[in-house]
């Protein structure tokens, strides 16, 4: 568990990473004890909803729980009304080199982790898949500078506003009442299960396990349905926008903006001379909300919105690339351009391609392989502004990820950092 200090309120402190349970709002006192029995819990909180009680529970030390009052974060979140009012919700608050990641499902806390920041990806790919296959709209919320591809901004003030909603209990020493005859009846319902298995014949033995080729074919269709636009065509789009755009406004300098493949842009402006006030009462509604850093120095808006038009497509693999096509093309005297007076110089241009990969992990049987596999590698180009001509000359294997643009202060003008996949038959 973590615990952060709760500012304006002596000893008080919100804790993530409690343990969460569902049950039935009817006898819930003795599925409360039976949960918190089974998670050596020593304390609890509750949310209540419409036929059902959403508790999470945990362990605390004297030594924690000494000195004032403990509130649940992700109680606090999932009373949210943007939150509530939605089918599933990832918030994910950056602290430093750590992430904590509440995921409320139908106004229910299923996750209350803490993951360091560079294991946030995976962690978010899974919990993805899994609103996928449940088939819920999933919307991420997020605080934090390292914090990318999210729907909305996350505000640590909105953990403030309902001061008494989350309180964490200690349990109650009695042992309900209702507890003896629980045990009873699953005694009796174990002997009649028993029975009625001895009677019925056994069940049919399970389903082969699926081949190399069939695991190949879901990874396939899992990797190439998520977002993969072209990178030759949303990076070039993406720079113009904001090469359109002015770098100063109202005394603020734009400084970075980050771009996911989905959503708006998230631009930060460094402070030239003006004040939040200012900003705030000139910004045009197309680039709000407008979020104020604590450090006074610093202001995030909403930048332009990413519009994916193609995507890389397996029905084009015939004319992908291979590999070593691929870093030929890249890598090389041809694609950094030359020198010569009527083309662009090659000067800060970098393209870093990492070795592909197999989509599955496992090994195939000899003869369980039939025909050339789609593998998938990353890749990064650096580089500036006026070379988008190279970002455009990109091939038709290669999605991007994200984008993010720099304006250098040493003179040499907007920068950008390109990641993405890309994708070859072996």
């Amino acid at each position: 568990m973590h615990f952060e200090s709760i500012p304006g309120e002596k000893g008080a402190q919100l804790v993530f990473g409690l343990e969460w349970r569902a049950y039935s709002a009817k006898g819930g006192r003795a599925e409360r004890c039976r949960y918190a029995q089974d998670l050596g819990a020593t304390h609890f909180v509750e949310i209540k909803a419409k036929d059902e009680t959403i508790a999470g529970f945990c362990e605390l030390e004297p030594a924690q729980r000494k000195g004032g009052k403990l509130y649940s974060a992700a109680a606090r979140i999932a009373t949210l009304d943007r939150v509530r009012r939605r089918p599933a919700v990832l918030v994910v608050i950056q602290n430093q080199e750590r992430v904590h990641v509440v995921l409320v499902l139908r106004g229910a806390v299923s996750v209350d982790e803490d993951v360091a920041l560079n294991a946030l990806a995976d962690r978010r790919e899974e919990i993805e898949d899994q609103c996928a296959k449940a088939g819920l709209t999933l919307a991420t919320i997020g605080h934090g500078a390292q914090l990318h591809a999210l729907d909305e901004s996350f505000e640590l003030r909105e953990l403030l506003v309902a001061r008494t909603v989350g309180f964490i209990k200690k349990m109650p020493v009695a042992v309900p009442t209702a507890v003896p005859m629980l045990v009873i009846m699953g005694a009796l319902f174990f002997v009649a299960k028993q029975a009625i298995e001895a009677l019925n014949p056994p069940p049919p033995p399970p389903a082969p396990p699926p081949t190399f080729m069939q695991e190949y074919q879901s990874a396939v269709m899992r990797t190439l349905a998520a977002p993969a636009p072209l990178a030759k065509l949303l990076a070039p789009q993406l720079l113009a926008r904001f090469g359109a755009q002015e770098s100063n406004f109202s005394g603020w300098q734009f400084e970075k903006a980050s771009c996911a493949v989905s959503g708006p842009c998230v631009v930060t402006y460094k402070r030239q001379g003006g004040t939040f006030k200012e900003f705030d009462a000139r910004a045009p509604e197309s680039i709000r909300p407008v979020a104020f850093n604590p450090d006074g120095w610093h202001l995030t808006t909403r930048g332009p919105q990413v519009t994916v038009a193609e995507r890389v497509a397996l029905a084009d693999s015939k004319s992908w690339p291979t590999q070593q096509a691929l870093i030929k093309a890249l890598q090389t005297d041809p694609q950094r351009l030359s020198t010569k007076p009527d083309t662009l110089d090659s000067h800060g241009y970098v393209v870093d391609i990492k070795p592909a990969e197999r989509l599955i992990a496992r090994q195939p049987m000899a003869g369980e392989v039939q025909g050339p596999l789609v593998q998938r590698g990353t890749w990064q180009i650096d580089g500036y502004k006026w070379q988008s001509a190279l970002l455009a000359r990109l091939p038709d294997n290669m999605a991007l990820d994200t984008l993010d643009v720099e304006l250098k202060e040493d003179g040499t003008g907007v920068h950008f950092t390109a990641k993405g996949k890309y994708y070859v038959l072996n």
